[in-house]
């Protein structure tokens, strides 16, 4: 493989990556992600991911009180008041594109991002965006985005039950346009759900938080990303180090 066709998704310089974090609730991951920065900056790291503004949908929500009080800058702009108030439904591209346009305004007085975390953001991103921020755009699901039986809806671990496996893996992908899942670029150790039924799936899904999306998230922006670790070839194929890696993508080891 010629390397010089893979484009790094973050091309390291003399100072730290600068991130956008959304979300749209109680914000777990970005703490998780913040907490890494922080021990990073402590032991003295030149390339890590700076969080330089939280961007919300939702005002108020919890996820953007404690960016708050963390220093970090806030911007904010309700989806459910915008589309209200224009009478629009809210899966109208044009719209869509509208409100996305009003959001980078926003976020790029603050800060000139360098990638996009999603981190627990309810808000679908249209073409404009996702043009804006072409491959630094990542999301994280709570199960392996590579299986064939996932549904929209449905709990990834109830999923994983009723598939008749005992363990899942979550995700951390590239946000693509028209893509549920993009290209996988690192996946959790695979978790145990042994024991647990449909009935369990808050404590399932805070197994997986602590024990893989905490993790991976954090370790995806930071060390993988901000050091300037993967590209994408024109097909969307992943790389580390130039070297090509499998669709399910890296797998974690810490």
């Amino acid at each position: 493989m010629d390397t010089s066709q893979i484009e790094l998704i973050h091309n390291p310089g003399d100072r730290p990556m600068s991130v956008a974090v959304f979300l749209s609730g109680s914000g777990t991951n970005f703490i998780a992600i913040h907490e890494e920065q922080k021990r990073l900056e402590k032991i003295g790291e030149k390339n890590y991911g700076r969080i330089d503004v939280v961007f919300t949908n939702v005002p108020n929500c919890k996820g953007s009180q404690i960016a708050e009080e963390y220093g970090i800058p806030v911007a904010d702009l309700s989806s459910k008041k915008y589309f209200d108030l224009l009478n629009k439904d809210p899966n109208d591209d044009e719209t869509r594109d509208y409100y996305d346009a009003a959001v980078i305004s926003a976020v790029e007085q603050i800060c000139t991002p360098d990638i996009i975390v999603l981190a627990g953001y309810r808000r679908r991103l249209g073409s404009l965006f996702l043009n804006r921020y072409k491959n630094r755009v990542i999301n994280l699901y709570p199960g392996d985005t590579t299986k064939d039986y996932l549904l929209k809806g449905v709990d990834a671990s109830v999923q994983v039950l009723r598939a008749g496996e005992e363990s899942i893996q979550c995700t951390v992908f590239l946000q693509k346009e028209n893509e549920r899942f993009g290209p996988a670029l690192l996946q959790s150790k695979p978790i145990s759900l042994k024991g647990f039924t449909e009935d369990d799936k808050g404590l399932m899904n805070e197994k997986i938080r602590e024990e893989g999306e905490w993790k991976i998230f954090p370790y995806t922006v930071h060390n993988l990303i901000a050091k300037g670790c993967l590209g994408l070839d024109k097909e969307d194929n992943v790389y580390m180090d130039g070297v090509k890696i499998e669709q399910e993508g890296l797998q974690f080891g810490g």
